[in-house]
């Protein structure tokens, strides 16, 4: 009887606990995924897995070992992921997400040296995953812009061009065209009248 209770126990330390945020939203298409794990005992690697479930299927998103001097690495797929691992969690760093890609995630936790081998995974979260609005066309903005340009150029050129006719026309009539030589004012004085005889 003593037996069973020392294997009971032995089996319930030798499980992984593994623990993750129920819900995640995003917008840009980055997502920080955070898989917090306790009784890892002396493990020396360990191996990270973040499943997607659809269903009763898991699809493999990314997964990778790494050794307990938590260096962080990429893991290059379709959706990018980036592992920085610590000493009670991993985050995984998604990158390239789109709406489709909205899911239940699974984190995966795996003791793989020293032996024994022991494995656990999370419950799962809610990764939502939201379109960035589209940007609206703007080629029709610009062609807008450029045809309004366009015309108030052309009507301050053909204003310009009345406003100018006009005062050409207005001189005109002010001036007859004939030059006529005028005496200077001290000319003027200095004539002096003339005498008219009578015979």
């Amino acid at each position: 009887d003593d037996f069973s209770w020392k294997k009971l126990s032995f089996c319930i330390v030798l499980t992984i606990l593994v623990a993750q945020p129920m819900v995640l939203a995003n917008r840009q298409g980055v997502a920080s995924l955070v898989c917090k794990y306790k009784h890892i005992g002396n493990a020396k690697e360990i191996r990270v897995t973040l499943l997607k479930q659809t269903g009763d299927r898991f699809t493999e998103i990314c997964a990778s070992t790494y050794t307990m001097e938590f260096k962080m690495f990429s893991v290059e797929e379709v959706i990018q992921c980036h592992v920085s691992p610590s000493r009670n969690n991993v985050t995984l760093t998604l990158t390239g997400l789109q709406a489709n890609d909205t899911g239940l995630y699974v984190c995966k936790m795996e003791r793989m040296y020293p032996p024994p081998y022991f494995m656990n995974k999370g419950n799962g979260t809610h990764l939502y995953v939201i379109d960035p609005e589209p940007c609206p066309d703007t080629a029709i903005y610009l062609w807008v812009l450029g045809a309004t340009a366009s015309g108030f150029f052309l009507y301050s050129i053909i204003t310009s061009a009345i406003l100018m006719g006009k005062a050409i026309k207005r001189r005109r009539c002010l001036t007859t065209g004939v030059y006529v030589k005028m005496p200077s004012e001290k000319l003027e004085k200095k004539v002096i009248p003339f005498h008219i005889t009578v015979n």
